[in-house]
């Protein structure tokens, strides 16, 4: 099973890291990683920041439920996302 998870490199040279899950896309907003596009892949999006030395340790936290980060932020980034999903 594919998570949707990739490494690019953007036009302006930078290292991207892309993922299709929302939650962990709340997850990596909420600890401070930049979104740097959203972007459709058919009625799909797929959203992407700017990548991190630390973002696979960070993914494994999440994944690995060895992560916290403060409920009421989450629950906000879970808001402000959908929002940006809704208008986009």
């Amino acid at each position: 099973m594919s998570t949707g998870q990739t490494n690019k490199v953007t036009a302006a040279g930078e290292i991207a890291f892309e993922t299709r899950d929302f939650y962990l896309a709340c997850f990596l907003r909420c600890t401070g990683y930049d979104l740097i596009d959203l972007r459709a892949e058919g009625h799909r999006k797929v959203f992407v920041f700017r990548d991190r030395a630390t973002r696979r340790d960070d993914v494994l936290a999440f994944y690995g439920d060895g992560a916290a980060v403060p409920p009421l932020a989450f629950s906000s980034t879970i808001k402000d996302m959908k929002a940006l999903l809704h208008n986009a």
